[in-house]
C-alpha cells in the first residue's frame, strides 16, 4: 500500500475493554503499527472510541500502547485520537464501582486521565469529513441544545463545543451539563442520555434522522453497519468475539474491514 493512500485514511476502532491482543491485531492489520507495535501509519489517523478499561484482562496494557503510539504518531504527522467512554468517565468521576482496579490503582488511573483531558490527549468528541465521533452519540435533545449555541451546528463545530464543555467540566469538577446525563434505560433520571451513556436504540429513536452523520461505540452490535437511514454508524463489535474496524477515506467514503482469523 503506497504512502499516498495510507496518508488519507482514518481508522476507527470501537470499544476495546482490555482486549489487548485483538486490538493489536487490528492495528497491525490496518497498517498502523509494526510487529513491535510501534507506529508505522505515517500520516494516518486512528480514532479509538473509548472504553479501553474494564471487563477484559489487559486494560493498563492497552492504555500503555495507546500512550506510546499517540506520541509516535505525532512525530510522523499522524494522529491517534482517544475518546472518553463511560468507563473512563466513571474513573474521572472517582466512581470506581464498575472499575476492575483496586482503589489505589483506580486513583492513579483517574489522575492520569485528568491530566490527559486537560492537555488534550483525551477528548470527548472529534469530527472528520462531516462525521461526528462520540462514545455514545448526540441525541436529538442534545443536538437542539448545541443548535441554539452555534451559528452552524456542523459536526466540526459540535465537536469543538463538546470538547470545550468537557474540558471545563473536568477542570472544575462540575458535571451538570446534559452531555453527562444517564438515561432511564441505564437506571438514570433522564429520558435520553448524554454522549457517554446513551444506548444505540434510544439514540436512534430520539430522531427521525440524525442531522449529522455520527459514529458511535458503547452499544455492542453484531457487526458494523453504515446506516444512512438513521445517519448513525455503530462500531462497537466486541473485540473479544469479532475483529472488525471502520476506515474513512479522504473522499468521506466509509469502508468496513473484517480481520480474518489467524
Amino acid at each position: 500500500m503506497s504512502e499516498k493512500i495510507r496518508g488519507k485514511r482514518v481508522v476507527v476502532v470501537g470499544d476495546v475493554h482490555g482486549q489487548f491482543d485483538p486490538f493489536a491485531k487490528i492495528l497491525r492489520n490496518a497498517g498502523l503499527v509494526d510487529e513491535r507495535l510501534d507506529w508505522c501509519g505515517t500520516h494516518d489517523r486512528l480514532i479509538q472510541m473509548g472504553d479501553i478499561f474494564d471487563r477484559g484482562p489487559f486494560s493498563r496494557k492497552v492504555d500503555d500502547l495507546l500512550d506510546k503510539i499517540q506520541k509516535q504518531a505525532s512525530l510522523s504527522s499522524g494522529e491517534v485520537v482517544r475518546l472518553v467512554g463511560n468507563h473512563e468517565l466513571e474513573l474521572l468521576l472517582s466512581n470506581f464501582v464498575i472499575s476492575g482496579f483496586s482503589t489505589e490503582e483506580a486513583k492513579l488511573v483517574r489522575d492520569k486521565l485528568v491530566r490527559q483531558v486537560l492537555n488534550g490527549e483525551l477528548r470527548a468528541a472529534c469530527a472528520y469529513k462531516g462525521y461526528l465521533f462520540t462514545h455514545a452519540g448526540v441525541t436529538r435533545k442534545l443536538y437542539k441544545i448545541f443548535q441554539m449555541q452555534l451559528d452552524e451546528p456542523s459536526a466540526g463545530n459540535i465537536a469543538v463545543l463538546i470538547n470545550l464543555i468537557f474540558k471545563e467540566s473536568i477542570k472544575h469538577q462540575f458535571f451538570k451539563h446534559p452531555i453527562f446525563n444517564i438515561s432511564v434505560s441505564r437506571k438514570g433520571p433522564d429520558r435520553f442520555g448524554g454522549i457517554f451513556w446513551e444506548d444505540l436504540e434510544d439514540l436512534v429513536s430520539s430522531y427521525p434522522k440524525s442531522p449529522v452523520l455520527q459514529v458511535v461505540g458503547h452499544t455492542q452490535v453484531g457487526r458494523i453497519i453504515v446506516d444512512r437511514t438513521a445517519n448513525i454508524i455503530p462500531v462497537d463489535v466486541g473485540l473479544h468475539r469479532k475483529l472488525q474496524y471502520l476506515v474513512i477515506h479522504e473522499d468521506g467514503r466509509p469502508e468496513i474491514v473484517d480481520v480474518a482469523d489467524q
